[in-house]
């Protein structure tokens, strides 16, 4: 004991006359403390104790003092793996609150509670590599943990586990790569388990790997910002947090993963609602507000995205692959793969990219989808499958209430009875025939499977709830294309655009694209109303078709089917189709008895405003009357005659002063017996003139698909001649 006092006096003698750093050595634990920290030096207990600097050492632990010039930080510990060993070394200011334990490679730390604002966060760094180690801390304050190049396996339980609840900052150290993985079969709840809100960030590469349940798991929010960080693998989630998860920056990478690609879920029992600065919020959302993300998932039901509250995209660039089969432990109510899922979708920028893959899996799947710029590109290839009797087909948009206000959306459906967007709810029942539905009742009509394809197979919906909306009050609106190319599966056809509930389309562009029987443009099974923007859709099945009503209030709109109606409504009624102060061009090349307006009763279509309504396409009949709308705010006709338009040609519908009120061309042959003039200008009783040109319109004001609207072009063939009722 004397050489020891002895050994001290001199080290803190020659430290304090050079300014040095005293070393004590307890073990693997340096404790290292600046000149100005050692003079204040005591013994205690008769010799048993040394206290330096306010920390007390049992003297019997101490297996070498020295100095060195080696400068000491404050608030800072190390950790050096190296192999199955890893030494710890403490700046002498924070010693007294820092108490370490190390057992090989195993380091467990406790902080104290006597730091505090006062002293501040603790810096702890961990370097080296061992196949057999861990990092473990408890405490009560904040603290920062710096990751310099370490390589780090814990073959029985999580690799860092902070079993402390504050706010703890992960820093990767810019231009090092660090790799962490945990053992199999573990109680582990992590490859990293911080209990905390973390913070991960840095300009280095962190690779994580969880073997036996999530690889990163928080107990309160999680932020990623700079980081280049790989999820290697995962048994389950690849990130799972609770409160929230924003990323800011970096690039996450999630790939390997038996669950989700990241789970944000609540961390009470209610969400607090959206705070500012996100303090102390609890609401389960997922914010991405920059970086690159490419998330991969193949498990059963998995979600690239998966929040129990909202997932808001405002900027950053996503890549999100899912595939997999249902789940259905619970028969009735199976999950499904998706890109997101979520009681709320928002975008308001950034790019993702989707690819669907899994059983009847989806894009997005929310009650509420809300698009307000940004790109989102959907590739769906999902097949479809039966379940408890019930057909479970593949979604592009899945949601009860979906407002598409902006944005560049694609959407593309290859599976057998995909939907590209799927909105509102109801309750369904089905009886009568599976196919077409039924025709209209003119020449051909009457039958199964004919002209209209409306009834869907006597599919109806009571208590229908939800919402969709194309677009907004103003006119502007997304761009929009939606393609389906998969074919009918059991009682389920595909569909690019169905709505359970009224769709609204407020403006903006949509282009529509389908192939096979059954499969419709826009289908609703309460109403249309087209108030704005500019609309095409060319499909096999009707282009347009609804339960309710259908009104073109605004907007342009060109419908062409090639293996039915253009525009199919059956609701029954006048008013059934509307041309209020819209254009629509609809028309059918599949010849009798589809129609380009069917409504069962050419008396049900109204003319309400100065809109253009040009139609071709089978006869519809109906009984006395059927060829007259009363009450018409403008001059109309329905040509009854035989027309037959090629494709290639322009057709300019013309006042007897020459005067163009509208020109139109077809993307086929159209043979039609039953064709409704109607354009702004036009008055009861005077005659009107169509005529033909090889010659598009070169100074339109609008030109969509077809319709060539405010030119001044001129036919050179007379098509045909009427005078409007």
């Amino acid at each position: 004991m004397k050489h020891l006092l002895l050994t001290v006096l001199m080290a803190v003698s020659v430290c304090a006359l050079q300014a040095q750093t005293l070393n004590v050595v307890t073990g693997d634990i340096t404790t290292r403390f600046a000149a100005d920290q050692a003079s204040d030096m005591t013994y205690g207990n008769d010799g048993l104790t040394l206290t330096v600097g306010g920390t007390t050492f049992d003297v019997s632990n101490i297996t070498r003092i020295y100095i060195d010039e080696t400068p000491v930080a404050d608030n800072a510990v190390s950790i050096g793996y190296d192999g199955g060993t890893a030494r710890v070394t403490v700046s002498g200011n924070i010693a007294r609150y820092v108490t370490a334990t190390v057992s090989g490679a195993h380091v467990s730390i406790v902080q104290g509670e006597g730091i505090g604002d006062d002293t501040g966060k603790v810096k702890y760094t961990l370097t080296g590599n061992s196949p057999d180690g861990d990092f473990c801390l408890t405490g009560d304050y904040k603290m920062d943990l710096v990751l310099d190049g370490l390589t780090l396996t814990n073959p029985s339980g999580a690799a860092i586990d902070i079993e402390n609840g504050k706010k703890i900052n992960v820093t990767v150290k810019k231009g090092t790569v660090s790799t962490l993985t945990d053992g199999t079969g573990g109680q582990q709840k992590a490859c990293i388990y911080i209990k905390g809100h973390a913070e991960l960030k840095g300009q280095g590469t962190l690779n994580v790997g969880g073997r036996t349940a999530h690889a990163i798991k928080t107990g309160d929010e999680m932020t990623v910002k700079n980081l280049t960080l790989n999820i290697t693998e995962a048994v389950n989630d690849g990130i799972h947090a609770n409160a929230y998860f924003l990323m800011e920056s970096g690039t996450l990478t999630v790939s390997n993963v038996g669950g989700d690609a990241i789970q944000a879920e609540l961390d009470g029992t209610a969400s607090t609602g959206v705070t500012t600065g996100h303090d102390d919020e609890d609401t389960g959302n997922i914010y991405i507000e920059g970086g690159t993300l490419t998330l991969t998932t193949t498990g059963a039901g998995t979600k690239c995205l998966k929040s129990e509250g909202t997932v808001s995209i405002a900027d950053g660039t996503l890549t999100l692959t899912a595939s997999g089969a249902i789940d259905t432990t619970d028969a009735s109510d199976p999950a499904y793969v998706a890109g997101v899922k979520a009681a709320k979708f928002v975008q308001d920028g950034g790019s993702i990219t989707m690819t669907v893959k899994g059983t009847a899996g989806r894009g997005v799947s929310a009650d509420d989808i809300e698009t307000n710029g940004g790109t989102l590109t959907i590739d769906n290839s999902a097949a479809p499958q039966t379940v408890a009797s019930d057909v479970k087909s593949a979604k592009g948009l899945n949601g009860l209430n979906i407002a598409l206000n902006a944005g560049d959306i694609t959407i593309t459906m290859t599976g057998a009875a995909g939907k590209g967007i799927k909105a509102g709810d109801g309750t369904k029942s089905t009886s009568g025939s599976s196919g077409g539905g039924w025709g209209g009742w003119g020449p051909g009509g009457g039958r199964p499977g004919g002209g209209g394809g409306g009834m869907g197979g006597g599919t109806t919906y009571t208590n229908i709830t939800g919402s969709y909306t194309q677009g907004t009050a103003d006119g502007t609106g997304p761009t929009l294309k939606v393609t389906t190319t998969g074919a009918a599966y059991s009682s389920s056809s595909a569909k690019a655009i169905k709505a359970i509930c009224a769709a609204t389309i407020y403006g903006g562009q949509t282009e529509v694209l389908t192939k096979t029987s059954g499969a419709e443009g826009l289908e609703s099974k309460t109403g249309i109303d087209i108030r704005g923007g500019q609309h095409y859709l060319q499909c096999y099945d009707d282009c347009i078709n609804s339960k309710g009503k259908i009104t073109f209030n605004g907007g342009v709109t060109v419908c062409y089917s090639n293996g039915n109606d253009a525009v199919d409504s059956n609701a029954g009624t006048a008013g059934a189709v509307t041309i209020g102060n819209g254009s629509v061009l609809a028309y059918t090349s599949k010849g009798g008895a589809e129609e380009g307006f069917d409504c069962d009763n050419n008396s049900y279509i109204q003319i309400t405003g100065t809109g253009i309504g040009i139609s071709a396409g089978g006869a519809q009949g109906g009984g006395s009357g059927s060829s007259t709308i009363s009450n018409a705010k403008q001059g109309y006709t329905f040509v009854t005659s035989s027309l037959s338009y090629k494709a290639g040609t322009y057709y300019t519908l013309a006042d007897a002063q020459g005067n163009n009120l509208v020109t139109y061309s077809f993307a086929a042959n159209v043979s039609s017996s039953l064709a409704l003039f109607t354009a702004t200008g036009m008055v009861k009783g005077s005659t009107y003139n169509v005529k033909s040109s090889a010659t598009a319109p070169t100074d339109a004001t609008t030109e969509w698909h077809g319709l060539y609207l405010g030119s001044t072009a001129k036919g050179t063939s007379s098509f045909t001649t009427f005078t409007a009722k």
